[in-house]
């Protein structure tokens, strides 16, 4: 599949190093012709010849290396014929080298130099995952082009169970081939999404609100683009990296997602409503609250923003949280909204990167669809649409 391919594969001094092993044999399984750049730090953890053995090809461990003694420039030589750089696992440290465009070792030399597609697996502690700083950088790399992968939840190094463990790499062979192969058929499509969670304030400093992070539909605009779509992303209130060559349209509230919405709706084939939108606000806003022993706030509902489009040929997504009876009480928003195509999830999903749901259609058939990354989930979504 991967034949005729070149990939440079970057590894790097995280505990991860050793799965760098397995993704090296999987690629070449397909074909792939796999060089290994490695940090120091990396080399202290798996052997270099390790990779040399896996991969057919000499290992570069720094700018210096004596395998390619008679090239004059030899990381320029390697990246400018690389189809993809992948860095995995990716430490911490090396994000902040290729966010600042830092260059002290072979590894991000490469990355500097390199034209080619460009995807980074980080992995680390689950609070230095969370550091702001880390957040920057992260943010920053997708908007120089990378694409990102994981970091997914389960047991660390430390010993804590939480979020930082690198994707598994067959889930990383599945995006290289993506990132390498990509389809096109959504090519001509305009997709409109929205993503997030909708404020609705309470007085000037007060506000009712969700908790959803944005990371369902960020997936799904990434996807529909990387497949060929023009995208119009509505976001909410969403903290994350914003999807190359994507539209990004923020708003707040529900009634200025529905503006947003209706400004887009007309050029667009299909609506994807990932967003969770609240479903009330307060009724009369005022001054900012003294504190009290006892408050009353009185509600009104805000507008259902997917009920009030009119279909007209277009293709319509919803999305329906619900704790209990989450597939019967799906089914019952997608005919009361008729839509092509309702996403059943609960509550656990919220801020995850992974999530389970269950795809329900206009004919009434239920997909359950078992835990996976929001982006595997992304693409299902797009297939059963389109």
């Amino acid at each position: 599949m991967l034949k005729g391919k070149t990939i440079i594969l970057g590894v790097t001094g995280c505990i991860a190093a050793y799965k760098a092993a397995m993704l090296v044999s999987r690629l070449k399984d397909l074909g792939a012709d796999v060089w290994v750049v490695m940090t120091k730090e990396g080399a202290q953890l798996v052997g270099p010849l390790t990779f040399r053995t896996l991969s057919g090809n000499p290992v570069v461990t720094d700018l210096y290396s004596q395998e390619f003694q008679n090239s004059p420039v030899p990381h320029i030589s390697l990246s400018q014929k690389a189809d993809l750089i992948v860095i995995a696992p990716a430490t911490a440290n090396m994000i902040g080298k290729v966010a600042n465009g830092l260059a002290d070792d072979a590894l991000s030399t490469m990355a500097l130099s390199t034209t080619a597609k460009k995807l980074i697996a980080p992995a680390m502690n689950c609070e230095m995952w969370r550091n702001q700083a880390v957040a920057a950088n992260v943010e920053k790399i997708v908007k120089l082009g990378w694409e990102t992968i994981g970091p997914v939840e389960g047991k660390l190094a430390c010993g804590e169970s939480d979020i930082g463990r690198m994707s598994e790499p067959e889930v990383i062979v599945a995006r290289i081939i993506e990132l390498l192969l990509p389809p096109q058929d959504l090519k001509g499509k305009n997709i409109l999404i929205t993503a997030g969670g909708t404020r609705e304030a309470i007085d000037p400093v007060r506000y009712i609100a969700n908790r959803s992070s944005g990371k369902m539909g960020y997936a799904i605009a990434n996807e529909a683009r990387r497949r060929g779509a023009a995208v119009t992303l509505v976001a909410a209130n969403v903290d994350l990296p914003v999807p190359a060559d994507v539209r990004l349209v923020k708003v707040e509230s529900a009634q200025e997602m529905l503006a947003a919405v209706n400004g887009h709706y007309s050029g667009a084939d299909a609506v994807i409503m990932a967003a969770a939108v609240a479903d009330f606000k307060v009724k009369n806003q005022r001054s900012k609250i003294k504190k009290t022993s006892e408050l009353t706030l009185e509600l009104e509902e805000t507008p259902d923003i997917l009920k009030s489009l009119k279909k007209g040929g277009k293709k319509l997504v919803g999305f329906a949280l619900e704790t209990d009876d989450q597939v019967a009480n799906a089914k019952r928003k997608l005919e009361e909204k008729n839509l092509d195509l309702i996403v059943a999830n609960g509550p656990d999903n919220f801020g995850r990167d992974q999530a389970r749901v269950s795809l329900i259609d206009r004919q009434g058939r239920s997909t359950d669809l078992p835990l996976a990354e929001k982006a595997e989930i992304a693409s299902r979504i797009l297939d059963a649409l389109f």
